[in-house]
């Protein structure tokens, strides 16, 4: 149960400040735990990914938790269809979730509250399952969601090449 009075709410254009911010903690605490696989944008680059985000997938829902009128969190879901036609993989209409509490609100349930209102806006939406992606090294998001029900179902395993060749700018 939050132990604030937070409010969820969908963001509209005078949020996009604020989920830039957001953006940029996300970018910071995955930089954090995992380096050879994250890096921090300039406040620029996370603006202009959130702009093309939105403008690639219109039908993307960012919901907003607020505390005190304060943006403190962000979940954002898209509905999408898993596997292609033809393959192995079932195609189920399934809600993939990106979501980030500034540090400083963490532990105050907060983003189980937006993960109750990432679901219900996904049920809402035809969704039959929620599915997200993780660093493995994110210990602590991996036992949040596993508190919330969710499982692992795959992996993905990396192994470097060396040097910086394979990076695109």
């Amino acid at each position: 149960m939050p132990t604030v009075d937070v409010e969820i709410r969908p963001a509209t254009l005078s949020d996009f400040e604020a989920m830039v911010d957001l953006d940029q903690a996300s970018a910071e605490h995955h930089a954090a735990i995992d380096p050879a696989a994250w890096e921090v944008p300039d406040r620029a680059g996370s603006a202009d990914f959130l702009r093309r985000r939105q403008a690639e997938d219109p039908s993307r829902q960012t919901l907003l938790a607020t505390v005190d009128g304060r943006v403190v969190g962000m979940v954002e879901i898209a509905i999408v269809l898993t596997g292609v036609a033809g393959g192995a993989l079932q195609r189920i209409r399934s809600a993939d979730l990106g979501i980030v509490v500034l540090p400083e609100w963490r532990g105050q349930g907060i983003g189980e509250r937006l993960m109750e209102a990432a679901e219900a806006w996904a049920r809402d939406h035809g969704a039959e399952r929620m599915i997200l992606d993780l660093s493995a090294a994110n210990d602590g998001a991996r036992r949040f969601y596993e508190r919330l029900g969710y499982e692992v179902y795959g992996l993905q395993m990396r192994r470097s090449l060396g040097g910086d060749k394979g990076r695109v700018e």
